[in-house]
């Protein structure tokens, strides 16, 4: 013998009063239960995190590497621009472009690698959003 079961849903006997919202992008209507959320005041800025301390650590410790390469290649160009007998006005008149293209590379390198570890270390010091 077979029973029946009870249906337990809500059963409507009537037609909808409300209107079918505009579809979205996504073709569903936006959903009333989330309406009131959804208008609440939102702020414009996000709060400012702390890095992660393995981040701030690497930051800091390759910033200052690099700060210390670049200082060192200044050193090592103004060593070699005073063991050298001539000055650098003297080096053009002579026509000594490799040189003065060397001593500019690493002129460059030593001012890049400076430069870029004194970002890396005031990002390992400084919240987000600073």
């Amino acid at each position: 013998m077979l029973v029946a079961r009870r249906a337990r849903g809500i059963i409507r006997y009537q037609s909808k009063t409300t209107l079918p919202l505009a579809p979205t992008r996504l073709g569903a209507g936006a959903n009333p239960a989330k309406l009131r959320v959804m208008a609440r005041r939102k702020s414009s800025t996000p709060k400012a995190q702390r890095r992660p301390r393995a981040e701030i650590d690497r930051n800091y410790y390759f910033g200052d590497v690099l700060m210390r390469t670049g200082a060192a290649v200044a050193v090592a160009l103004g060593l070699i621009a005073l063991y050298t007998p001539f000055t650098i006005r003297d080096a053009i008149q002579d026509g000594m472009y490799a040189y003065l293209t060397l001593m500019g590379v690493f002129a460059a390198i030593g001012l890049a690698a400076y430069l870029t570890g004194r970002h890396l270390r005031h990002e390992a010091t400084q919240w987000d959003f600073d």
